[in-house]
């Protein structure tokens, strides 16, 4: 028997406190890995020439389904020409995913985004030289 009584509550508390360690470790992770999509975000739309956009398909910002683009300019709304600065956008989509685990599924759907973004900027490139 525990000192707390019949039920050993020790057990039980411990694991949540590891659990709850582990949910923190995973929003900080979370938080970095946003960061470091901003900074690739922004140095793409930078790359881009002003007839370059890319569509990211699957990224909301809101529960009302709008469809964007990255272009040099930044993030844009489509049919609505709206700008929204990268940094704000990513936030506002990593805020939509209000669970973790859709959170990491976003960060990687934003990942698959910005490596076909750097293999479009890279390839119109190389067709240029």
């Amino acid at each position: 028997m525990s000192a707390t009584g019949i039920i050993d509550l020790d057990g039980i508390t411990q694991r949540l406190n590891e659990l709850d360690n582990k949910i923190n470790a995973v929003k900080e992770d979370i938080i970095e890995m946003t960061e470091m999509l901003k900074v690739q975000y922004q140095k793409a739309s930078l790359a881009m020439k002003e007839n370059q956009n890319y569509f990211l398909s699957g990224i909301q910002t809101s529960p009302a389904d709008k469809h964007y683009i990255i272009t040099h300019k930044g993030i844009e709304v489509v049919a609505d020409s709206q700008i929204t600065p990268i940094s704000q956008f990513l936030d506002n989509v990593i805020e939509v995913a209000d669970i973790r685990i859709k959170k990491i599924e976003v960060l990687k759907e934003l990942h698959d985004h910005i490596k076909r973004i750097n293999e479009m900027i890279t390839t119109d490139g190389d067709n240029n030289k």
